[in-house]
């Protein structure tokens, strides 16, 4: 599928990025708890951290520690939310050098990956299913 690679969804997302604001963030929060929803929906089995970036987005490759503390912040992050705690994210990541959006968009990826798996259907129908819940619509078929 063209233009759906995380570093093409990272170019799309890009252009909503304002310095100092939050908005993409929590955007692709909203749309990671989402997709952990159906990956993870009540009564199922949780997913296991241990593996879960390598095994779901293996084209990416987290370097140095700071870049994996960033991507495990934006799993971790995604999962409070749906638990009901809302992380601190002005405290939290803030001071980071790169936005807390690019980890998050890697976060709907992985759990979107995750769902489908879980869920036995293609990942293009999780993506289906993530926007029409966020009434948004998708504009490539895909």
């Amino acid at each position: 599928m063209a233009g759906d690679a995380p570093p093409d969804l990272v170019d799309a997302v890009a252009v909503f990025h304002v310095p100092g604001s939050f908005t993409p963030d929590v955007a692709m929060l909203d749309l990671a708890v989402t997709a952990l929803e159906l990956a993870c929906p009540a009564g199922a089995p949780p997913l296991a951290y241990a593996g879960l970036r390598e095994q779901h987005l293996p084209e990416v490759t987290f370097r140095g520690l700071t870049d994996q503390r960033n991507s495990q912040y934006a799993l971790y992050a995604a999962a409070c939310m749906r638990g009901g705690l809302q992380p601190d994210l002005l405290s939290d990541t803030g001071w980071w050098q790169f936005p807390l959006w690019t980890y998050a968009l890697y976060a709907v990826v992985i759990y979107a990956r995750a769902a489908a798996e879980r869920l036995e259907v293609p990942t293009a129908d999780i993506a289906q299913r993530i926007a029409r819940l966020h009434g948004i619509e998708l504009l490539a078929a895909m």
